[in-house]
C-alpha cells in the first residue's frame, strides 16, 4: 500500500524522475540524487523538496502532519479486517469533528495521502456508509475539489440531507 501511495503522491505533486522501490520491510524514494527510507521519511523528503507548504506552515501543523502520516503507515495501511478499518475510520472521523483538515485549517500532505488511500473505497460507499462518517464525508467533499484531484480522481457524490433516521438528532 505504501508503494502504491507515494506513486500517486509523487502525480499529485506532478514529479518526474523520482524512483520508488521496497522490499518486503521498507519502500524508498530517491529523488534529486537522495535516497530515502520509510513512507514517513519519504513522503516528507518529496514534500519538503517539492513543495514544502504541505507539511504545514506552523510548528504544530508540522507535528500534526509527522503523526498522520505515522499512523497512515502503523495502522491505517495494515488494517487486516474490515473490524479494523472500521476502527481506523471512526478514529479519523472523531479527529475532524472539529477540524475542516487534519491538521487544522489547510490541506497537508497527510490530508493529500488519506484521499489517495480512501478514494477507491468511498467511491464504492452508499449514501447510508458516508452518513455513518459524517464528519470523514465532509472533509472528503472538501479534499476531492481540491483541482489536482478533480482532474485525476472520479468526483463522489454526497446527499446535503440526512437520508437515514440514526443520523438525525431531534432537540
Amino acid at each position: 500500500m505504501e508503494k502504491k501511495v507515494l506513486r500517486e503522491v509523487v502525480k499529485y505533486l506532478k514529479l518526474d524522475k523520482v524512483k520508488i522501490d521496497s522490499d518486503k520491510d521498507t519502500v524508498a524514494v530517491e529523488a534529486k540524487g537522495k535516497r530515502t527510507s520509510g513512507f514517513v521519511c519519504g513522503t516528507l523528503a518529496l514534500v519538503r523538496t517539492f513543495g514544502p507548504h504541505l507539511e504545514g506552515t506552523t510548528h504544530l501543523e508540522r507535528t500534526l502532519t509527522h503523526s498522520w502520516l505515522t499512523y497512515f503507515s502503523t495502522r491505517l495501511f495494515h488494517c487486516a479486517s474490515l473490524e479494523a478499518l472500521g476502527s481506523c475510520l471512526h478514529h479519523v472521523n472523531k479527529e475532524l469533528e472539529n477540524r475542516a483538515f487534519l491538521c487544522g485549517f489547510s490541506l497537508t500532505i497527510a490530508d493529500v495521502v488519506l484521499f489517495l488511500t480512501l478514494h477507491p473505497f468511498v467511491t464504492t460507499w452508499s449514501f447510508m456508509h458516508k452518513e455513518q462518517y459524517q464528519n470523514l464525508s465532509r472533509w472528503f467533499k472538501t479534499v476531492q475539489s481540491d483541482e489536482r484531484f478533480s482532474a485525476t480522481h472520479s468526483p463522489v457524490q454526497f446527499s446535503r440531507t440526512a437520508l437515514y433516521g440514526g443520523s438525525v438528532r431531534v432537540h
